[in-house]
């Protein structure tokens, strides 16, 4: 492994990084996106069974227990609960853009390195047979195992790139197609618990 990295050069050795940096976002993605990080859906059903019952401190305790995107903006309209119903929305969708931004965190990158991974690649591959054809300008095309070599060689980068780039990619789409269901699901759970404060919904 490390002689094929070494094969590689300069552009090898950042492609390893990008590799490297994709996995830890991926796994920190895979950690911080869980339902129960997210939406939990006892601790939801525990929020507005105490707003029911007309218990709110119980309710805001409970949010400040529970550090999850959907308890902190619970938390918001509970604080918030004396204003106005279109004030209270725009409250909660400022709440809501920070809780999609600590959600998005990261996987901007992830599209990123899939984006750039086959380039840098492809940019190893033709570096490589530059020198391929430089040896060729000097030995001549005679030694066909030198040859065969070198291109090898020049294709690894290639190989390492996609290798990079499909699964940043998928994980990229998956996280991005995650996040916006979370998103629908919690402005459903932020109007319902709207409609409860103002009495609109039983």
């Amino acid at each position: 492994m490390f002689e094929f990295i070494q094969q590689g050069g300069a552009v090898m050795y950042i492609l390893l990084a990008a590799s490297i940096l994709s996995l830890t976002i991926i796994f920190e993605r895979a950690w911080s996106l869980r339902r129960s990080v997210v939406i939990p859906l006892d601790e939801v059903q525990k929020i507005e069974l105490a707003v029911r019952d007309g218990d709110v401190k119980t309710a805001m305790e409970t949010c400040k227990q529970h550090n999850t995107a959907m308890s902190r903006i619970l938390w918001v309209s509970l604080a918030n609960r004396g204003v106005h119903r279109a004030v209270m929305k725009e409250i909660l969708e400022e709440a809501g853009r920070q809780e999609v931004a600590h959600m998005d965190r990261f996987i901007g990158v992830l599209g990123v390195i899939a984006a750039i991974a086959p380039l840098l690649g492809l940019l190893g591959t033709v570096i490589g047979m530059i020198e391929v054809f430089q040896q060729i300008s000097l030995v001549g095309v005679g030694k066909a195992d030198v040859l065969a070599g070198g291109i090898s060689k020049a294709l690894n980068t290639t190989a390492f790139g996609l290798s990079v780039a499909i699964p940043s990619i998928v994980a990229y789409r998956y996280y991005e197609s995650r996040v916006d269901r979370f998103v629908l699901e919690i402005e459903h759970h932020a109007l319902r618990f709207v409609e409860l404060l103002k009495g609109e919904r039983s």
